[in-house]
């Protein structure tokens, strides 16, 4: 029987096949080496739990940012086939979605996205890609024991909430957030429920974050900083090309009859 605080060094000094009792949850495969990062760089530099999370986020968001450059290049194409994609979409209007002309509409816009080589899926692929590492950080401060009680700055605990009045990871969050949607180019014209999203995601994430734990609003807090810095020097590296409006061709002048 072992009593005692589940510390990975300190089952792996008793025996190491006592590790095993630290579930890290079907994440376990990012979670653990994670974690074991975040252990190194505090235990021989930085010497706080709260760097090493924002070094670690560092880490995984440059090694994610091919990927982030892939996806923009197909929001970009996204963005340039938007005359084409309002043109068809004005062929079908109003048919409702059981309508099976509707099928071919989805033919037509999928055809014309494998003529340019078009993911129109490629620009949630950043988002995607976060999710995993999201979940492991969660498990990652819910069952690591170095972690309780760890302070960063003004947290005293980054395994919980902030303490103070008005939390302030959570509303940098969402600042981050949306300076992040104002940066990103959107594949879509003009839509006011686009508009409406853009709005209401962040203020939903920060409602939904308010609650979790501080290390774990540090690091989406750090990953939305570090991807502002990389849209910008995207940004800057190539111009993203503005949405072309679609153009009525005027009306051909009608031909007067001959005199006789």
């Amino acid at each position: 029987m072992f009593v005692g605080p589940k510390d990975l060094q300190v089952l792996k000094a008793v025996d190491p096949r006592l590790q095993q009792i630290v579930d890290y949850g079907w994440f376990a495969l990012l979670a653990k080496p994670i974690f074991l990062a975040m252990r190194w760089l505090e235990a021989n530099y930085v010497h706080n739990w709260g760097w090493s999370i924002i070094l670690v986020t560092l880490a995984i968001n440059l090694i994610l940012f091919p990927l982030k450059l892939t996806s923009l290049k197909s929001m970009k194409k996204m963005q340039m086939l938007q005359p084409e994609v309002k043109k068809i979409q004005a062929n079908y209007k109003g048919l409702s979605m059981r309508d099976p002309k509707k099928q071919k509409q989805n033919e037509e816009l999928m055809a014309l996205y494998q003529k340019h080589d078009v993911n129109p899926m490629g620009g949630c692929l950043p988002m995607v890609l976060q999710i995993p590492f999201f979940f492991a950080f969660y498990k990652v401060l819910r069952v690591a024991i170095e972690l309780r009680g760890a302070d960063w700055l003004w947290v005293t605990d980054l395994s919980q909430p902030e303490t103070l009045p008005i939390r302030i990871l959570p509303v940098a969050m969402v600042i981050s957030q949306f300076a992040m949607q104002k940066m990103t180019p959107t594949t879509a014209v003009g839509s006011s429920n686009q508009q409406r999203m853009m709005y209401l995601m962040p203020l939903f994430m920060g409602f939904m974050f308010y609650r979790f734990s501080s290390g774990l609003v540090l690091y989406w807090l750090t990953s939305n900083v570090i991807g502002a810095a990389q849209q910008l020097l995207i940004n800057k590296m190539g111009e993203t090309p503005k949405v072309a409006e679609a153009v009525t061709p005027p009306a051909k002048p009608k031909k007067k009859g001959r005199r006789k």
